[in-house]
């Protein structure tokens, strides 16, 4: 049925479109070219602007209410970020320096290096920094060199 019913549509339309002689097209492309005089400057300066929005004005209790209020800016906190590295015979290797215990970072004071972590203690709290987990990488160390 679908089928039926485009070859009926696709014929008509082929019907009305041979239905034009080249003649008619000629006209219609003539005027197309033909200029076209449109709307003149002073009519178009009188008409009203469609993009306006007007706003409605508010009661004059919410002016006063306005007036009075005022607007504080507070930067929110800013975290620093810490990264641990490494950690060796109890120094911590963090944001590229070598910290040991008792140490200052910032405003915090390194309080505990352990094998895998820093504990950085300061009057906001403290921070536990952690080695990240990495695939073990071996080094083997030789003595001397062996035939």
């Amino acid at each position: 049925m679908k089928k039926i019913l485009i070859l009926i549509t696709f014929g008509f339309t082929l019907l009305i479109s041979g239905s034009l002689s080249s003649d008619e097209i000629l006209n219609m492309v003539s005027k197309i070219k033909e200029e076209r005089v449109g709307i003149s400057l002073a009519k178009l300066e009188g008409t009203a602007n469609p993009f306006i929005i007007r706003k409605k004005k508010k009661k004059k209790i919410e002016e006063k209410k306005e007036e009075n209020l005022t607007t504080v800016y507070t930067p929110a906190p800013v975290e620093i970020v810490y990264k641990l590295d490494a950690i060796l015979n109890h120094a911590a290797f963090i944001n590229k320096k070598w910290y040991r215990t008792g140490d200052t970072i910032d405003n915090y004071k390194v309080g505990y290096v352990s094998r895998h972590s820093v504990t950085l203690k300061g009057k906001s709290g403290n921070r536990v920094l952690k080695l990240e987990k990495r695939k073990k990488k071996f080094i083997k160390l030789n003595q001397g060199y062996r035939k």
